[in-house]
């Protein structure tokens, strides 16, 4: 799953855009910070990292290898792959 060391203000996508992690990351549950305007709704695309958001960026900001995040996630992971 997702590294329980991502500290807040870890980067996530929604729906194209960057927003941060708060809090600590809980078993398979994280909380963003969508900010005050937000359009976003239950369902709409997450990006962990993918296009847009470099894993190596998040591997550097829970101080764990890139192919530890990658090698470690489940298929109860929607994952799409891209040639």
């Amino acid at each position: 799953g997702y590294p329980r060391a991502a500290p807040s203000g870890t980067p996530v996508l929604v729906n194209g855009r960057e927003v941060p992690i708060v809090g600590r990351v809980a078993m398979d549950m994280i909380c963003v910070d969508l900010g005050p305007q937000a359009q976003d709704k239950a369902g709409d695309p997450v990006i962990l990292w993918g296009e847009g958001l470099p894993v190596e960026r998040i591997a550097e900001m829970t101080k764990v290898s890139a192919y530890e995040l990658i090698t470690r996630l489940t298929s109860r992971v929607a994952m799409k792959y891209v040639d």
